[in-house]
C-alpha cells in the first residue's frame, strides 16, 4: 500500500465523511468529530474498500477511538487476517 494507514483514514474522514482536516489530524475521538453510528458504519465500509480489512462488528465501540487508535485497530485486524 503506497499510503500509510493514518493517511488513508484521514483521507476517508475528510473526503468521504466531510470532517475538517485540522480536526481529523488532532487527538480527538470519532465521537468528538461528531460521527454518529451511521457515519462510523460508513467509515468501516470505506476502510474495507480502501484496505481490504474487515473490522467485523467492532463499530459499536469505535466512537471512543482517535484516528491513531483507529489506525492501530485496522493494523491489528490486518495482522489477524494475515495469520488466518
Amino acid at each position: 500500500m503506497s499510503e500509510d494507514l493514518h493517511a488513508i483514514l484521514t483521507r476517508i474522514l475528510v473526503d468521504d465523511l466531510e470532517v475538517d482536516a485540522d480536526q481529523a489530524a488532532g487527538d480527538v475521538t470519532l465521537t468528538d468529530l461528531e460521527l454518529d453510528s451511521l457515519a462510523i458504519a460508513e467509515l468501516v465500509v470505506r476502510i474495507k474498500e480502501e484496505t481490504g480489512t474487515d473490522l467485523g462488528e467492532d463499530e459499536s465501540s469505535m466512537g471512543s477511538l482517535t484516528v491513531s487508535g483507529l489506525a492501530d485497530l485496522v493494523a491489528t485486524a490486518q495482522g489477524r487476517e494475515r495469520t488466518a
